[in-house]
Formats: C-alpha cells, sequence, structure tokens
C-alpha cells in the first residue's frame, strides 16, 4: 500500500529527558510531515513518468496515476492540487534540471562564440545520454492544453538557468562585436538556437537507429550556425523590407 493510503499516525513528542517539551513539539512535527508529503509528492512522479516514457503524455491522467500508485484518485489531489498539468509541469522541470546540470559544465572563460558550441554540444549529450529526459521533456509540454499554459510557471517555459547562460554569452559576443542581433532578435535567436540544437539530437537518433554514424557533424553545423550570427544579420529589418 502507498504511503498516502495508510492512516497517518498521530503525532508524538520525541522522547526528551527533561519536562520541557512543547517548544521541541511545535519544531519536529511539521518537518516530519513535510518530509512524508514530499515523498509520497516523488512517488506520485516516479509513477507519472514511467507512464509517459511508456504510453507518452498524452495517456497520462490522474486516474491512472492513481490505479498505479494504488491511490483514490482524489486523494492524489492531496499532493497535486492543479491535478494533471501540474504533474506534467512538474515532470518537465526535472528534465530541465538535468539538462541544466549538463550546461553548466561547460567552460565560462571560453569565447562567446566557442561557448555557445559548446553548449550545443553538452545538449547533444543530454539527448544521448538521458534520452528519456528529452521524451518527458517535450511530450509533457505538447501534452498541456493552452488554458494551462496561461499562466504557467516560468522556469518551465523559458527555464532560467538554461536561457541564462545562453543569454550571457549572446550578450557577451553582442558587445565585443562576435554577434550582430538587434535587442529585438537577441529572444528569436534563443529559441532559434534551442531549435537547431533540438533538432540535431533528434536526427543523429535517427542516424543511429538506422546504423550511420553523426560523428562530429553536429558541431560543425552548430559552428555555421554561430559564425552567421556574426554576420549583417537582422530579422526585423529583413522582415519589414520584404
Amino acid at each position: 500500500m502507498n504511503v498516502a493510503d495508510q492512516p497517518e499516525e498521530p503525532d508524538r513528542p520525541d522522547r526528551l529527558d527533561g519536562p520541557v517539551k512543547g517548544r521541541h513539539e511545535r519544531s519536529v512535527r511539521p518537518g516530519r510531515r513535510e518530509r512524508r508529503h514530499q515523498e509520497t509528492r516523488d512517488d506520485i512522479l516516479r509513477v507519472a513518468r514511467q507512464i509517459v516514457i511508456e504510453s507518452g503524455a498524452e495517456q497520462l491522467t490522474v486516474r491512472e496515476i492513481a490505479r498505479r500508485a494504488d491511490f483514490a484518485p482524489s486523494a492524489l489531489y492531496r499532493y497535486f492540487e492543479g491535478g494533471r498539468p501540474e504533474i506534467l509541469l512538474a515532470i518537465a522541470k526535472t528534465s530541465v534540471a538535468v539538462l541544466e546540470g549538463h550546461l553548466a559544465r561547460v567552460p565560462r572563460g571560453l569565447p562567446p562564440g566557442e561557448r555557445i558550441v559548446a553548449m550545443g554540444e553538452a545538449y547533444l549529450r543530454f539527448a544521448r545520454e538521458h534520452p528519456e529526459e528529452v521524451t518527458l521533456l517535450f511530450d509533457s509540454l505538447t501534452a498541456m492544453e493552452p488554458l494551462d499554459l496561461a499562466h504557467p510557471d516560468e522556469s518551465f517555459l523559458a527555464p532560467t538557468g538554461v536561457y541564462r547562460l545562453l543569454e550571457s554569452a549572446l550578450r557577451e559576443g553582442i558587445a565585443d562585436g562576435t554577434f550582430r542581433i538587434a535587442e529585438r532578435d537577441l529572444m528569436f535567436v534563443m529559441h532559434g538556437t534551442w531549435a537547431l540544437v533540438h533538432g540535431l539530437a533528434s536526427v543523429e537518433r535517427l542516424h543511429e537507429q538506422h546504423g550511420g554514424v553523426f560523428d562530429d557533424r553536429g558541431r560543425d553545423l552548430i559552428r555555421a550556425f554561430v559564425n552567421g550570427l556574426g554576420s549583417a544579420w537582422d530579422a526585423g529589418s529583413r522582415r519589414h523590407a520584404t
């Protein structure tokens, strides 16, 4: 039986040697409950992640999670009040954290262009070493309804750790003349960079499935893209000129 279905134990003070115990009780009780609450949330997420890996995020429902976790469906809302959208969000944030760990290993002292190339290579390694996290991240996003995303958690749709590293390199490159990017196009370039490396990761996976070898071509394509940011490129003016 899942821990969430077990009757809650009455709060009891820890055994103390002296007579003073009231303040100690108040400080210990919330910590024990919070730990148990977090452990149950983690159990629910493990079940939800497995469902997404096996069947895709479209098949994720509160009822199916509750069935596998041996919950009553109504009890699950005690741990995820927002239900399915909140669970999908939590799944994606976990995968983003794994990605951020890979990108954080890129040396900060590299020149801006080389740093972005290294970040792209780090993403390709992330996709190779954690293909399930890539699936969980993007399946969770695409399975959410537009209304679910009306007021999203910004750390999910715009993962601050990932974008902060990329934006820092781009702004440094703009400042030293490496890149020629208008301020209004900065976010567009950030999204485009992510789209490029994610697409390359998908192509690499396809090559591997058919016995091909990707070698260093992914890195070379990322470098070609980054080099292009140093040309007279301005998406805004080009769009208005047509």
